[in-house]
């Protein structure tokens, strides 16, 4: 192997742990001071500092994916007015059209300016030292951009080394985190991962993922033989005053794989009726119409939406059927739930 300064160095193994990129947009001015991307601890450190350096009033957010409407929470909480360009209609819409309108709801509740079927056109600088944004919404000035489109996995380097390179894009490799050169592994957000759902490689590029992924490649090439037994594609986060989380796939994403799903919809209570504090949760279960089993589940609420799609994601690992999880003997105390859970009472009426 040759490093840039002409020094070759020789290896019994290699591991390619390049991660992924921002997604930039691609349009005129995207370079220009007051414009971020948020990959990092130094990125949040450069926001925040150049938010009380130029004593920032006004953000805007570009995207709606989950770091995206997080920051908004963010910058509402330093006290910048936000708003969000998104090309979609609606934020998060994977998790159907109901779930999204919440998230909308909470967004623009706390003081958040949601700009839905916006396509970002440029940024110019003003004389001022702000920015101008180009839209087709309309021309705007801001104090700073956040630009969250997305990562994009870094290849080039295991390209030109003849890596296999897979669907999504990213670095393919075996259960071992094997490339196709055996001697040669891959971890982290550069390569895909098996989807134990929908049985097809993904593209996931999560912390907790390339964490795992790390441990086992350096375990194999340690002497051990672990596997990665691939992913149930779990997310979660908070905007606001609302949880949000997901586990396998949504119905769509499940015909899409080629699977007979059907989902229902549930409104439930974090905790039981009686207890002080209870707030509406929403549950969304998704299974296989031939035999059963469950497929996916997503969640909109107050509070307990987390614990529960932790506990769905563990189903779906171990392959439970809705059967199952209609009479699953779930913890039950009054602050965390009711004698019949959301999760039963979903799973109860996707039964019938």
């Amino acid at each position: 192997m040759e490093i840039s300064d002409g020094e070759t160095l020789a290896f019994d193994y290699l591991v390619v742990a390049t991660g992924a990129t921002p997604r930039l947009p691609g349009v005129s001015g995207q370079d220009l001071e007051g414009i971020f991307c948020l990959r990092n601890v130094t990125d949040a450190i450069r926001i925040r500092k150049f938010i009380h350096e130029k004593r920032a009033k006004r953000a805007v957010v570009v995207g709606a994916g989950l770091i995206s409407l997080e920051m908004c929470e963010a910058f509402r909480r330093l006290g910048l007015e936000t708003t969000v360009v998104y090309r979609k209609d609606l934020p998060l819409r994977r998790l159907g059209e109901d779930f999204a309108e919440q998230i909308l709801i909470e967004l623009e509740t706390n003081g958040v300016t949601f700009m839905g079927e916006t396509s970002l056109e440029g940024f110019e600088p003003t004389d001022t030292g702000g920015i101008i944004v180009h839209s087709s919404g309309g021309t705007f000035e801001t104090d700073l951009v956040l630009l969250g489109l997305g990562v994009v996995p870094q290849v080039s380097l295991a390209s030109e080394a003849g890596l296999g390179i897979g669907s999504t894009g990213a670095i393919s490799v075996n259960e071992f985190l094997q490339t196709n050169i055996p001697y040669i592994y891959a971890a982290g957000d550069c390569c895909e991962c098996f989807h134990r759902i929908s049985h097809r490689p993904v593209y996931a590029p999560l912390g907790d993922i390339a964490n795992k992924q790390g441990r086992i490649a350096g375990a194999n090439i340690g002497g051990q033989n672990l596997s990665f037994p691939g992913i149930v594609g779990s997310i979660c986060f908070k905007v606001f005053n609302l949880e949000v989380a997901s586990t396998g796939l949504t119905a769509e994403e499940a015909r899409e794989a080629g699977l007979k799903a059907e989902a229902v919809t549930i409104q439930g209570v974090s905790k039981a009726h009686s207890y002080p504090g209870s707030r509406e949760l929403h549950i969304r279960l998704v299974a296989d119409t031939e035999n059963g089993r469950l497929l996916g589940a997503q969640a909109v609420g107050g509070d307990g939406v987390v614990s529960r799609i932790n506990g769905l994601a563990v189903a779906l690992t171990g392959g439970l059927s809705l059967d199952e999880l209609a009479y699953l003997d779930l913890a039950y105390a009054p602050p965390f739930s009711g004698a019949w859970d959301p999760i039963h009472i979903a799973a109860q009426k996707l039964l019938k």
